[in-house]
């Protein structure tokens, strides 16, 4: 059964990877998503173009490896985490690759060349803020690639949960970056009219969106590890 081997090859080593290999894709998602703010504030329409165009390419393969997963994690493979658990968890973290993607193509509707420069380098922060807050979740998810080597390990838990706090307190500083933007941005309306005011505002969101994903599929993978090393 060279099929069943190959799954019980993927999962008895660790269940684990495919899901650092996954937040790798939503990482790098947002990695693009900064290099395109820095065209599109530059005015250079052509690179929009083609880092919007990586980050559809990048959420697709995410989706693969989100579909593989959920194909080859089969409820007779004995693993240390409960699978529903995992899946759950998996669709949480997706949401950054998402997000990513829904931001570009929000982007790529118009030209930020023009903006005032208060406002852009306001949106800098921002992005600055929300690429952080992604960096910090990569750290936690990288450590998870540790966990089955050491049988979960209460200690090596405990670190890697301790990792999450400053995925959250990113979080909380891009939203107070998020409010300040909002209101720098009506300041502008005159300038930037109300079509103009209309996509800034839902492109700040939509950056915003993104840390508030990782803080939430950090506080997923947060209970799934309290539970197994039983802490509350």
């Amino acid at each position: 059964m060279p099929f069943m081997r190959s799954v019980l090859d993927i999962f008895v080593d660790s269940p684990l990877v495919p899901l650092v290999d996954h937040a790798s894709k939503g990482i790098e998602s947002v990695e693009a998503l900064s290099q395109m703010m820095d065209a599109y504030l530059d005015g250079n329409d052509a690179e929009v173009e083609r880092l919007c165009h990586q980050i559809d390419e990048l959420e697709h393969e995410a989706d693969k490896i989100k579909q593989k997963f959920r194909t080859e994690l089969p409820s007779s493979v004995v693993i240390q985490l409960d699978t529903t658990a995992l899946l759950n968890f998996l669709k949480s973290q997706d949401s950054i690759a998402n997000n990513a993607q829904d931001a570009a193509n929000w982007m790529a509707l118009r030209r930020g060349a023009n903006l005032p420069d208060q406002v852009k380098e306001d949106f800098k922060k921002l992005m600055l803020k929300t690429v952080d807050c992604i960096n910090a979740y990569g750290c936690v998810i990288h450590d998870l690639k540790t966990l089955d080597s050491t049988s979960y390990n209460k200690t090596e838990v405990l670190k890697v949960i301790g990792l999450i706090p400053a995925v959250e307190k990113l979080e909380h500083e891009t939203d107070v970056c998020e409010t300040k933007i909002l209101r720098e941005i009506f300041k502008y309306e005159n300038e930037i009219g109300g079509a103009g005011v209309y996509h800034l505002s839902h492109l700040a969101k939509s950056l915003a969106t993104i840390a508030d994903k990782a803080a939430s599929a950090s506080d997923y993978l947060r209970r799934i590890l309290a539970k197994k090393i039983g802490k509350s």
